[in-house]
């Protein structure tokens, strides 16, 4: 297959470029230098694609607008150069509850696609995770919201690329949940992550509303935090997310998969 990947630059672009180049498929894309959202672009750089991944994101505050339109933008100009398979990259976070901005953006974006893939948080040297996992091992002691029991959706990136290979090779539609069936709670997740590192963990319980209060103070004065406002208002939406996970239907072997603290 002829393959283009907008933001081919961002940590799930650029795996699933070299995955997919790796098995015979010709890949080209575009970073965010070379075309942005809501900018000017030249249609025929889909000229001659069997499929477009949408992978491109701006993921700065207010900028709704420019990632549904732009998106649109593109996914018509695909459409009209013969593309026979568009698919969008969106998140676990994406439902029609959605607390966070970026969630709310996804879950819009969806409607014009005809397969979508949601993966969970992506585990693996890049992306939110590894921001995330670096600033946990520089705090001594973790905020968890309440009691942390929150369930997260998480994936490792050898099986997302592995099952997003399966939607795209055999060309399917629908919405595809990609992440494990056993959800960690963060608290779970945290302490795996911090004892892979040799660290010991310890937590603060605190309130959402303060956990709140206490990340925008931080990101108002860029100290590293191990979640973002927006990111706490998602995981304590992710509560009432509606997604059954489709992972083992594509990837049955990964039905046993161990949980991360399991590992």
């Amino acid at each position: 297959m002829r393959i283009f990947i907008t933001g081919i630059g961002g940590f799930l672009g650029s795996a699933l470029a070299a995955h997919l180049a790796a098995r015979g498929h010709e890949v080209r894309g575009s970073s965010r230098s070379e075309m942005q959202l809501g900018g000017p672009f030249d249609a025929a750089v889909f000229a001659g694609m069997d499929a477009v991944i949408h992978c491109a994101h701006d993921f700065t505050a207010g900028a709704r607008r420019k990632n549904v339109d732009g998106t649109r933008a593109w996914f018509d100009a695909a459409a009209a150069q013969g593309a026979r398979l568009q698919v969008l990259l969106s998140s676990y976070s994406a439902h029609a509850g959605a607390e966070s901005e970026y969630g709310q953006t996804k879950f819009e974006m969806e409607r014009m696609f005809e397969t979508v893939m949601r993966p969970g948080l992506v585990m693996g040297d890049g992306g939110l995770y590894r921001k995330q996992r670096a600033a946990l091992l520089r705090m001594p002691v973790v905020p968890v919201i309440g009691n942390g029991l929150q369930p997260t959706a998480v994936i490792r990136i050898e099986h997302f690329l592995e099952a997003a290979t399966v939607v795209i090779e055999g060309e399917r539609t629908g919405a595809f949940n990609l992440f494990y069936e056993k959800q960690p709670s963060y608290r779970e997740l945290v302490r795996a992550i911090k004892a892979e590192a040799g660290q010991r963990t310890i937590f603060l319980p605190i309130p959402a509303g303060l956990a709140l209060a206490l990340a925008r103070a931080a990101e108002a004065l860029h100290l590293p935090v191990p979640v973002k406002p927006g990111q706490i208002r998602a995981l304590m939406g992710n509560r009432s997310a509606p997604w059954r996970s489709d992972l083992a239907s594509l990837l049955p072997e990964t039905r046993a998969a161990p949980s991360p603290e399991e590992q």
